[in-house]
């Protein structure tokens, strides 16, 4: 198969069962890599916490991922690591105050038509994927299963931070099958979603 990144995009997807995966270093120094995406007025608001060991396991019970992924798909809990992928408003107002974009008015966070504090979160998060995809490894992104204080408050991370999703990481288990609305559910075809012109 080959790796060029259209090949990558096109074989990407989420993975439920894992067996082992790369180590923490490996995972942290894609994250490294990951961070590289767009941002807006290079604030760079965008955090991506790893957990592994005990934290991994302390996340899926206290943030009730866990219990659910029991029920549904439990071989999700035998990934190496999760990853939060966080977004830092703060970061986003305060670089929209320095002289140089402070007559944008976008100072406050309603202020923001779109979050870019997300936006660009959400595109790192595109960027692991991709990453851990290039290596062959899985990866399942989902979103929190509880309270976002019983989730992230355990690991110290700041009340204003946003967790725009987690990524469970590892090597895909040999009997890992795709599964998930994307093999009951036709992709809708390119001139329904590509508009040109005009909608």
């Amino acid at each position: 198969m080959s790796d060029d990144l259209t090949s990558i995009i096109r074989r990407r997807r989420m993975t439920r069962s894992f067996a082992g995966g790369p180590s923490t270093e490996e995972l942290v120094d894609l994250c490294d890599v990951a961070r590289r995406a767009p941002s807006a007025g290079f604030a760079q608001g965008s955090h991506f916490l790893v957990l592994d060991g005990a934290d991994k396991d302390r996340f899926f019970e206290t943030s009730g991922a866990g219990e659910w992924f029991a029920q549904r798909a439990p071989g999700v809990r035998d990934c190496s690591q999760v990853v939060l992928v966080l977004a830092d408003p703060d970061a986003y107002t305060s670089r929209y105050a320095e002289a140089d974009k402070v007559e944008l008015g976008l100072v406050q966070r309603e202020s923001w038509s779109c979050p870019f504090w997300l936006t660009d979160a959400a595109m790192a998060a595109q960027n692991l994927l991709l990453l851990l995809e290039e290596r062959r490894w899985g990866a399942l992104l989902f979103g929190l299963y509880g309270p976002r204080q019983t989730s992230l408050d355990p690991f110290g991370i700041p009340p204003t931070i946003e967790c725009v999703g987690v990524i469970a990481v590892g090597s895909r288990s040999p009997d890992d099958q795709p599964t998930g609305s994307a093999t009951r559910r036709a992709r809708r075809p390119a001139a329904e979603v590509i508009h040109r012109g005009s909608w």
